[in-house]
């Protein structure tokens, strides 16, 4: 069909290029063009103290991320970057809040999230504990903030509480060890911080009262660690863990109360032996030959 001398479809051919344009490079191209230099492991950039930050991105870890995976260009969270055009002081830190603003809010609700509101530099940001092109499910275990790998992430910055020094941190500790044996459903030790410290790094952040108030009592003055602090269990609550609990008590008292006795009874015994009389006489030992 002809309109006007010229056919009807040549009419979308300049709207349709300019809508290419106007798309931009698809990711793959786009990351492509990036890791032409950001590939080197030997990019960096110095700062004002003197000391160097890397700006290298391994490509194959990049695309074994959640955000490589899921065919993310790097603009996606470099915003304003481009990379035919790199100023001196650099990009502002990639947006997070574009994609997760619930999680960036919650962040923000943290002692973390707080300390970095207050201008201190150093703070935990979100690529301090997930990395920044690296970042892998939670129930992947090669990542950072997996069940296995947290400790060490968080003993970056908490290492005292890793390795406790002093009688009553230890103290506390021992005991913060000790939940699995009132607790099967969950795994509350030292080695699972955010079992307990969700309220610093959860997402939306849980507070302790909260997270602790299943099994401790929030009512009772004396601190958790230095005193009664587990909720009463009744028959009803759980039968079968009532009487094991009983039983286990029990136990424990006729072990204690039993070994007391036994020690006792012989003791008892060794004072009712008869003792040997003193003769006086110096007993020698036979001469050889003789």
């Amino acid at each position: 069909m002809k309109k006007g001398g010229v056919k009807a479809e040549w009419v979308w051919l300049p709207i349709f290029a300019l809508f290419l344009l106007w798309a931009g490079p698809a990711p793959a191209a786009e990351n492509a063009e990036c890791l032409k230099c950001h590939n080197n492991p030997k990019l960096s950039k110095g700062k004002k103290d003197g000391s160097l930050i890397s700006l290298h991105v391994n490509e194959e870890g990049f695309k074994a991320s959640v955000h490589g995976a899921g065919g993310l260009g790097c603009t996606d969270c470099h915003q304003e970057a481009k990379a035919t055009q790199h100023p001196a002081e650099g990009f502002p830190e990639a947006g997070c809040a574009s994609c997760h603003a619930d999680q960036v809010e919650a962040y923000k609700k943290t002692s973390h999230g707080m300390m970095r509101e207050s201008g201190m530099e150093n703070a935990p940001r979100c690529a301090d504990c997930h990395t920044a092109h690296y970042i892998r499910k939670v129930a992947d275990p090669l990542s950072p903030v997996s069940e296995a790998r947290l400790p060490s992430i968080c003993a970056q910055c908490h290492w005292q509480a890793k390795r406790p020094s002093g009688f009553f941190t230890a103290l506390a500790t021992y005991r913060i060890m000790g939940h699995p044996k009132g607790d099967l459903g969950e795994k509350y030790n030292t080695q699972a911080c955010v079992k307990c410290h969700s309220e610093n790094t959860g997402h939306p952040p849980k507070p302790l009262q909260t997270t602790c108030g299943g099994c401790h009592d929030k009512s009772l003055a004396t601190p958790m660690l230095l005193g009664p602090i587990h909720l009463q269990m009744t028959f009803h609550d759980n039968p079968l863990q009532f009487i094991l609990r009983i039983l286990y008590g029990l136990g424990l008292v006729a072990v204690v109360l039993g070994a007391v006795g036994w020690f006792g009874y012989r003791t008892y015994q060794k004072r009712k032996l008869p003792k040997p009389e003193a003769t006086g006489e110096n007993v020698q030992p036979p001469e050889s030959g003789t």
